[in-house]
């Protein structure tokens, strides 16, 4: 049996290359989106073992089929296509190639999940974990106050900078969000209270404090990075029985918002989407929670009618 080659053609490697810089450098990417989108865009060069101007749509076919095989869900397969159709445009705009094969090709229809968003009785457990004083903890209950008072995404928080932080009549954070476009995220009095006690207490006393991050890494050159975020989070549900991520407080942000009647616009506008589609989901969550309410709690719902139609 013949063995799959590990690399693709030079050729294709030199565009390949060249896309992933316009990504870092043109696009502003983040490396954590360049990395993966080039790691999709590689594995398909790979499996099509030619030059992109000589791939043809049966190409691609294939290549998606051999995907669906090797156990790739509906939604990995849709992002995988996403991000070699862009490779495609950038190659195109640039006369490296005539037609772009993937343009025939349809996205997977994809099941509509909605985004796991905590109920407020498990935020305020989170909230009032009890916590210390040390600057790691302060450190910590920011984090989390952060993450629901502002929806930022976990990357965004990372990223925070001293100097993003303006502190008038209120604080407001200059978030740098996707595409390197920047908007203007204000705190609540709790989390504003929270962020001027780290930074005037905590964070001096922490290793890296000398760096310009807000939340930075032991040697302060880099911030904190996001699998830490992660396991900080996890550590400080699992006190409290609490499974929550940094994305969870960031669809929980959007969904308490919306059940208490906030504009979707000004949502969008501080989530950081480019699109209110985007943001339209969280309603279906919010009206969703509702419907759990109604049928929990009113007497004419179903889990309250007897079987003779009575209420219990």
């Amino acid at each position: 049996m013949a063995i799959a080659p590990a690399t693709m053609v030079e050729a294709a490697a030199r565009e390949w290359r060249a896309y992933t810089e316009y990504l870092a450098v043109m696009k502003g990417a983040s490396p954590h989106t360049v990395a993966a989108y080039g790691r999709d865009i590689k594995d398909f060069l790979v499996f099509v073992q030619t030059v992109p101007a000589d791939v043809g749509v049966a190409d691609v076919e294939r290549w998606l089929v051999n995907l669906s095989k090797n156990d790739n869900g509906a939604r990995s397969v849709a992002r995988k296509l996403s991000a070699v159709r862009g490779f495609y445009r950038f190659l195109m705009e640039r006369g490296w190639v005539q037609d772009d094969p993937t343009e025939a090709v349809p996205l997977p229809k994809l099941p509509q999940t909605l985004p796991k968003a905590l109920s407020v009785a498990d935020v305020k457990r989170l909230l009032l974990a009890p916590l210390g004083s040390t600057p790691a903890e302060v450190r910590l209950r920011l984090i989390i106050q952060l993450l629901y008072a502002t929806g930022l995404r976990v990357t965004e928080l990372c990223n925070l900078t001293l100097d993003a932080v303006a502190d008038g009549e209120g604080v407001i954070l200059r978030v740098t969000g996707k595409g390197g476009k920047t908007r203007m995220v204000p705190l609540g009095d709790v989390a504003a209270h929270t962020l001027r006690v780290y930074m005037a207490d905590a964070r001096p006393k922490m290793r890296g404090s000398t760096g310009p991050w807000l939340f930075a890494s032991p040697d302060g050159h880099k911030p904190l990075t996001r699998v830490r975020v992660f396991q900080l989070l996890k550590d400080a549900g699992a006190r409290v029985g609490v499974e929550v991520a940094p994305h969870h407080l960031r669809h929980t942000f959007a969904t308490h918002l919306l059940q208490n009647d906030a504009d979707l616009r000004a949502v969008q506008v501080m989530l950081g989407h480019a699109s209110l589609n985007t943001t339209q989901i969280y309603t279906k969550v919010a009206g969703e929670r509702l419907r759990e309410t109604l049928e929990k709690h009113h007497p004419l719902s179903n889990a309250k009618l007897g079987r003779k139609g009575g209420v219990r």
